[in-house]
């Protein structure tokens, strides 16, 4: 027989302190620490391998074990961004159920993230908005700085820590960022600068003057100076005008689903929620009221994906503000989670309705 002890799943509660991590388990009654260095943690996201992904990278690998069914010892993991640009990864480790060690490891220096999301296979993107975005990969071994394609940003900021001159980090694409811009200034440029694109006004004899803007952009080691020139533009693909919006979740129908099934959308006072419809449901209702065009059939081989249309959520309150909103699996429950600013409510996936609901206002107030 199975101990019990290895059929309980992970619970307690993650603390990201300035100094030091801990986790605590009431129900246990186990306290694990781990200092940090004094860094101030700043994003972190959870590494969740799929089954077909699970030997991609080194890092993210676990024992093997005689008992295939039991994850009892199988280890979480945390990518972790603190505010000098490093990633961390936190993992933690057990044994027959129990969290037993906290390792907390630096993988490297990025920019200094305000999101990170954990893409698969070793992929990570570092969303910031103190500087330039980045799509990094994790690497299996530790490489010399400025070996791996792309370069390290903040290079020599690992120099003398635990990794040396040595980063897990490969930055494979950038995404400029000019924010924020804490000053700037207009320079005119001279007529010798701009001979060669300067071109005649119609109607008058001088020449079009074309100024740069110097801007400080950027906080931090991500700061820099920049010239940006008239004319840079920036080609909109699409626009939804929605004025008051404080948050957005992306919810899936299942937890175990690939695809999102629901954009739940936070505002002042209210929550909305918005459901995706495949292309072939939307031709569906358009045939239906009889709006739909001869024009139209010629762009159906062009269409893919679906598209976004206002849906009710039963179970949730949408006569109130979403502090957050997300999946949950209890067991062999499959549930929505909504976070307002008075309570806690819990929702079938299913049939979209209420299970369970907690106020700190009526400790009473379960279903």
């Amino acid at each position: 027989n199975r101990p019990m002890s290895s059929a309980k799943a992970l619970g307690g509660v993650v603390i990201l302190g300035q100094r030091q991590i801990t986790y605590h388990s009431t129900a246990e009654g186990i306290t694990r620490l781990r200092p940090t260095g004094g860094a101030l943690l700043l994003t972190h996201c959870r590494v969740v391998e799929q089954q077909q992904q699970s030997q991609s990278n080194n890092l993210f690998r676990d024992a093997p074990t005689s008992n295939k069914e039991d994850e009892s010892n199988a280890i979480v993991r945390y990518l972790i961004g603190d505010d000098r640009g490093r990633i961390h990864l936190l993992s933690l480790m057990r044994k027959d159920g129990l969290v037993t060690t906290l390792h907390f490891d630096t993988l490297g220096v990025a920019t200094t993230s305000s999101s990170l999301v954990y893409l698969g296979k070793g992929m990570v993107y570092v969303g910031s908005q103190w500087g330039n975005s980045q799509l990094i990969k994790i690497l299996d071994e530790p490489v010399p700085i400025g070996t791996v394609s792309g370069g390290l940003s903040g290079e020599g900021a690992t120099k003398g820590g635990p990794l040396g001159d040595t980063t897990y980090i490969e930055i494979v694409e950038e995404y400029m960022n000019l924010g924020p811009i804490v000053d700037f200034d207009l320079r005119p440029c001279s007529d010798d600068e701009h001979n060669a694109s300067s071109s005649k006004v119609e109607g008058g004899g001088g020449k079009y003057r074309q100024s740069l803007v110097v801007t400080c952009s950027g906080v931090g080691k991500d700061g820099s100076v920049r010239l940006v020139r008239n004319g840079v533009g920036m080609r909109e693909h699409a626009a939804v005008e929605m004025e008051g919006v404080k948050g957005m979740w992306s919810l899936r129908r299942r937890f175990g689903d690939e695809d999102d099934a629901f954009l739940v959308q936070s505002f002042v006072r209210e929550t909305r929620m918005l459901g995706v419809q495949s292309v072939k449901d939307v031709e569906m209702e358009e045939d239906e009221a009889g709006e739909k065009s001869e024009m139209d059939d010629d762009d159906d081989d062009e269409e893919e994906g679906g598209a976004l249309a206002e849906v009710t959520i039963p179970g949730f309150n949408s006569s109130k503000s979403t502090l957050f909103a997300g999946n949950m699996l209890v067991g062999k429950f499959d549930l929505l989670l909504q976070v307002v600013e008075d309570g806690v409510r819990l929702v079938d996936s299913d049939t979209l309705a209420l299970v369970a609901q907690w106020s700190p206002f009526n400790a009473n107030d379960e279903d």
